[in-house]
């Protein structure tokens, strides 16, 4: 019985043998099928290993003013990773950045931004390390962005802002567009206004896409314009210039307030005292090439013997 269960079992074991061995002497259709099959590239090999893919240094040395910072833009790197769960491999940019703080609190830049590439738009990740920075000093950071294995630094751009607000736009490399990184400029404006109780002397301005004591951006196609004065009165005791004692009359001929009117408090004497440091800031069109009138229309407390209510300036942007 032992011997018989035993036959009746090897006899297959021995067809399997002469069935393969047949596979493998003759018929040339099989082996042609398999040598077929086995050229077909492995599936895995048409992603890029971690080990194949060189990453990539780009030197972009650029700058941007946006949201109460100055951000300098140094070096860039484009690499990838292998999720150890998935094995799905990932592409990223990191940007490693300086962070200057254009305002009076310590807080952590926080604009919109986007990396563009190809038709393609990523955000900041938020592995990206935007240090807190106090007042008046820079930190270094780094931006982090998810991309694909097509990404190409030569033709890519860094969006800065929102859709509603001025926006930065920095290149990464020589085909990725026009620079506007949104510089302040300082327009020569100067000029005084002289009033029998008080002179106003203008010598500087500052034009700029934001205000950076609020961490404010403008909204897209607006400035500020930043007049910097000093003050003279000769109104005995203590009298205030307020915003509404300004009005500046555009290219257009429109007149408009001051934004976030001022309050400034002056001493006064019949031989005059000296207040310096003063601005009136004013929001305008972008680009703000014209002729403008700053009128001055103080409280009466300034008002002299001689009646006079009103003073003015003229000036230019070009």
């Amino acid at each position: 019985m032992t011997r018989l269960s035993y036959r009746l079992l090897a006899m297959p074991a021995a067809c399997a043998l002469l069935i393969l061995a047949c596979s493998l002497g003759g018929g040339g259709s099989t082996s042609d099928q398999v040598g077929d099959f086995t050229s077909q590239p492995d599936a895995a090999t048409l992603i890029p290993s971690e080990s194949e893919f060189e990453p990539q240094q780009f030197s972009i040395k650029q700058q941007f003013w946006h949201s109460g910072f100055h951000v300098q833009l140094e070096d860039g790197r484009y690499y990838n990773k292998k999720n150890d769960f998935t094995d799905k491999i990932r592409y990223f940019v990191s940007i490693a950045a300086s962070f200057e703080n254009l305002g009076d609190d310590d807080i952590s830049y926080y604009a919109t931004n986007s990396l563009v590439w190809g038709g393609n738009s990523a955000p900041t990740l938020l592995d990206s390390d935007f240090p807190r920075v106090p007042s008046g000093q820079a930190s270094n950071g780094e931006f982090i962005f998810e991309v694909d294995e097509a990404f190409d630094p030569a033709s890519a751009q860094l969006i800065v802002g929102s859709n509603e607000e001025n926006q930065a736009q920095v290149p990464l490399g020589p085909e990725g567009g026009d620079l506007v990184n949104l510089e302040p400029t300082e327009p020569p404006i100067s000029g005084s206004i002289s009033m029998e109780l008080i002179d106003l002397t203008f010598n500087s301005a500052e034009m700029r896409a934001d205000i950076p004591n609020s961490y404010r951006e403008l909204d897209g196609g607006k400035l500020a314009l930043t007049l910097h004065y000093d003050a003279t009165s000769r109104a005995a005791g203590n009298w205030s210039i307020l915003g509404q004692d300004f009005g500046l009359t555009l290219p257009n001929g429109k007149t408009i307030a001051p934004d976030g009117g001022p309050v400034e408090s002056l001493q006064g004497s019949a031989s005059g005292i000296d207040t310096t440091d003063l601005s009136v800031r004013f929001l305008v069109d972008d680009p703000a090439n014209g002729k403008y009138t700053l009128r001055f229309t103080p409280g009466n407390w300034f008002i002299g013997s001689d009646g006079v209510t009103e003073g003015a300036i003229d000036f230019e942007i070009q």
